[in-house]
């Protein structure tokens, strides 16, 4: 079954259990990449690292939505969190339930859904809605199951790259969030240094010895050559 983008988010009644969106822009200059992903249409940004590269993203999203756009969220891994954007509005007075009208998530449990997600349903939708806004949270943590096997997962993936570098071409930014992970069987740990590679800049959140968020630009390197469609996938 292929996951549809939906809205039906209101706003919490209350402020209990609520997370704050934290700027931590004094600590990791977290405007660098806000603003460089804000900049001219058509990119493929990517930002692993720490856990609180899930808050940094949320600010991110909030600042295209306070701006009227419309943002499409593909989440992999569960971490999209709706109240932490309802909170945003409030805090600049902004009315939460209109707020949240402007976001659209899909949510896929397996590899074989996200790639439906983002190769099929995805651009069509950003069309639909107008929007050249999206993000996709914890792309290959599907692609860790062992169900799916390793050669299949990579030619997913390369599917996948071929969809992003034709979204980038459409005039769409996109910004993939995850952890940073170390997995077992080692092999697949190669899935993330051909995501990376895909990618037009790398961002990566860290702590540094004096246990303070460090936010780095790793690569800014075009991306490699990806299979155009037609060509056969590599494994």
């Amino acid at each position: 079954m292929t996951p549809a983008f939906h809205t039906k988010y209101r706003s919490p009644s209350g402020s209990a259990a609520v997370p704050e969106i934290h700027d931590h822009s004094a600590a990791v200059r977290s405007s660098g990449i806000i603003s460089a992903f804000a900049e001219k249409p058509g990119k493929v940004f990517l930002l692993y690292g720490e856990r609180p590269i899930f808050q940094l993203s949320l600010h991110m999203a909030a600042h295209t939505m306070a701006g009227g756009n419309a943002l499409a969220v593909v989440d992999g891994c569960n971490r999209f969190d709706v109240h932490a954007l309802s909170r945003f509005a409030r805090m600049r007075k902004i009315d939460p339930d209109e707020f949240l009208r402007r976001i659209f998530i899909s949510r896929g449990f397996t590899c074989y859904q996200m790639e439906q997600a983002i190769t099929h349903k995805l651009p069509s939708f950003l069309s639909g809605i107008r929007s050249q806004t999206a993000m996709i949270f914890g792309l290959l943590d599907t692609f860790y199951d062992e169900q799916a096997s390793l050669r299949e997962v990579r030619q997913i993936l390369q599917r996948v790259l071929v969809s992003f570098r034709d979204m980038k071409a459409a005039g769409h930014s996109l910004l993939l969030v995850c952890l940073e992970r170390t997995v077992a069987p080692p092999e697949r740990n190669q899935l993330f240094t051909t995501l990376r590679n895909g990618m037009d800049r790398v961002y990566k959140l860290k702590f540094d010895e004096q246990g303070a968020l460090r936010l780095l630009l790793e690569s800014r390197q075009p991306p490699v050559p990806l299979l155009t469609k037609g060509e056969p996938p590599y494994g």
